[in-house]
């Protein structure tokens, strides 16, 4: 039986496993269109005219859904120059400020592209038989996505949470 110490340390159960599943999946379905794609198009001479059209709409859709993933890992980018600089409260402080500014404009976002969504869906995309609004309501789901990750990371308890510790402890997301 192996002791404490040698036992590697218990992970929770990542929230955004299914997420990053779909993210992976959709790249993994662009690549195959895309390789399908010059094969019908050089090799058969005979383009599969869909395929294009698929692969913008999977693209849109995995960035969306990968920003929901970055967001419950608190990865995103940030410029912590002065941050780094700053009090730990200060910075705690500052880091909360940023969550709820994050929070603002994501549901300003969503709300517009709820709006447009409603609008678009009235015409067609120009090959596959989806209604337009297919593309946008990428950002209205993505949205909603990051605004739960960010709540998250703000208000659950650590258990819950990836316990994969971030590599910037002064992220601002």
């Amino acid at each position: 039986m192996q002791s404490k110490e040698s036992m590697p340390p218990k992970r929770g159960f990542d929230l955004a496993l299914p997420l990053k599943v779909i993210v992976a999946a959709a790249l993994a379905i662009i690549v195959s269109l895309t390789l399908a794609q010059v094969v019908f198009r050089y090799f058969f001479d005979s383009p599969l005219l869909w395929s294009d059209e698929l692969s913008r709409l999977m693209v849109v859709w995995m960035t969306f859904i990968g920003a929901a993933v970055v967001c419950w890992q608190g990865k995103h980018l940030s410029v912590d120059v002065f941050a780094v600089l700053l009090p730990e409260k200060v910075s705690k402080v500052l880091r909360i400020f940023n969550q709820l500014l994050a929070i603002g404009f994501l549901g300003v976002m969503t709300w517009k592209s709820f709006r447009v969504v409603k609008f678009e869906n009235f015409q067609d995309m120009s090959i596959l038989p989806l209604p337009a609004g297919t593309v946008r309501l990428a950002a209205t789901v993505g949205g909603i996505l990051m605004i739960i990750a960010i709540l998250a990371r703000l208000f659950a308890s650590r258990r819950f949470r990836d316990t994969q510790p971030d590599n910037n402890e002064h992220s601002m997301m």
